[in-house]
């Protein structure tokens, strides 16, 4: 891509990201995110207490406090230690759980919706399929992160129990420790293309679905990384928001970090929106 090529596609990017208001419909998003995080997070908690693994979630957590910002990620743990709705089991349990469940799926339904927006694509899915395929998505992303997060937290666990059966060089053993962060990349990564993948409302059996989203699925991984860091490196050393907001301040960082999620992830759709919209030009010009 030569100067004048990248100059004109940032151009179009910049307008597209105005014209399509990203500004507000992160805001909407940020706002679902905020009303559907709680409820996901107590769905992950039951889904990996049934699993055996109820505490892993607070890992998740503590790993992700290594990037995000930690006033955030402990209102999280706070808000966690307080509401136990699935520990009595029972109706309420089975009630609760139904409630958390729809209430979650709306962060990937508004997901969807910020996608079609890049896209510029009206839904033409009826409301139970988009339903049913957020509530799809939801599970999928959360095996995925349970995977990811046994491997990442559980790693060494996992390299001593080999150890004690195999003998490994020293540079195999540093090896495995080393990849293990890789790893959180690749499951981000891979749970960013699954998303940008299945919810918009594109054609199934399109051959440049696949190809057109490898872009955007690179950005929102390498910014929302970098971006959340350098969020929370700031935050740790200029600690003035508690000034303005008080006791709120832990929800304001949190909807401030959300809103970056948001805006980075429609960015990266109207990435994708792009180089999709210029394969099928090449396609049109080659017949």
């Amino acid at each position: 891509m030569n100067k004048e090529t990248l100059k004109v596609y940032i151009t179009t990017l910049i307008r597209r990201i105005v014209a399509d208001d990203f500004p507000g419909m992160a805001s909407e998003m940020a706002y679902m995110f905020v009303i559907g995080i709680f409820p996901l997070m107590l769905l992950l908690m039951s889904v990996y207490a049934w699993l055996g693994k109820k505490t892993v979630l607070f890992q998740i957590l503590n790993t992700l406090s290594t990037i995000a910002p930690n006033d955030a990620v402990n209102l999280l743990k706070k808000v966690l230690n307080e509401v136990m709705i699935f520990e009595h089991g029972g109706l309420m349990a089975i009630i609760g759980f139904a409630i958390v469940l729809g209430l979650s799926s709306n962060i990937f339904a508004v997901i969807t919706k910020g996608l079609n927006r890049a896209y510029g694509l009206q839904e033409t899915r009826s409301f139970i399929h988009t339903r049913i395929l957020s509530v799809v998505m939801l599970f999928i992303n959360t095996f995925l992160l349970f995977i990811c997060t046994n491997l990442i937290v559980f790693g060494k666990v996992i390299l001593e129990f080999i150890l004690h059966y195999i003998i490994l060089p020293p540079e195999i053993i540093h090896w495995f420790l080393v990849t293990r962060w890789p790893v959180a990349f690749i499951a981000l990564y891979s749970l960013t293309f699954l998303n940008y993948y299945y919810l918009p409302c594109i054609a199934k059996h399109n051959k440049y679905r696949r190809k057109s989203i490898l872009a955007g699925t690179m950005f929102f991984s390498v910014f929302w990384l970098l971006g959340s860091w350098l969020f929370s490196v700031y935050l740790d050393n200029l600690n003035t928001y508690n000034r303005v907001y008080g006791t709120i301040g832990a929800v304001a960082i949190l909807m401030v970090w959300l809103y970056y999620t948001s805006i980075v992830l429609l960015i990266g759709g109207e990435m994708n929106s792009q180089v999709y919209k210029k394969l099928l030009i090449e396609r049109s010009s080659s017949h």
